[in-house]
């Protein structure tokens, strides 16, 4: 029970940060700061990596070699499903906006 409440407190820890990064980097897409380049996702994104390699060594540790054969796989494909999916929310909104400033100069070119 107890390498249950860890791995659920460890999935929540993750997402809450993947999920604030993202929001940074679409923050800083749609504030149209410049120098955005994804550097907040990418590091988050290798931290929770990082973490969840940790978490799969003391879960193993705790509960046995079972978890980390269903563990070590599931975080790779976690962090490689949500890394694809977040990063493909960031370039639409990216695509959103540059049809946005381009629609807004052809307003201004018209003018």
């Amino acid at each position: 029970m107890r390498v249950f409440l860890f791995l659920t407190f460890s999935l929540a820890a993750s997402l809450v940060l993947l999920f604030g990064a993202t929001e940074i980097e679409r923050r800083a897409i749609v504030g149209r700061y410049t120098g955005v380049n994804g550097i907040a996702f990418l590091s988050t994104l290798s931290i929770s990596f990082v973490g969840s390699l940790v978490v799969v060594v003391l879960a193993t540790i705790w509960g046995g070699w079972s978890y980390l054969l269903h563990l070590l796989p599931g975080t790779i494909i976690y962090h490689f499903f949500m890394g694809v999916f977040l990063v493909h929310g960031l370039q639409k909104t990216s695509e959103r906006v540059a049809l946005e400033d381009q629609a807004s100069r052809a307003r201004m070119a018209v003018a």
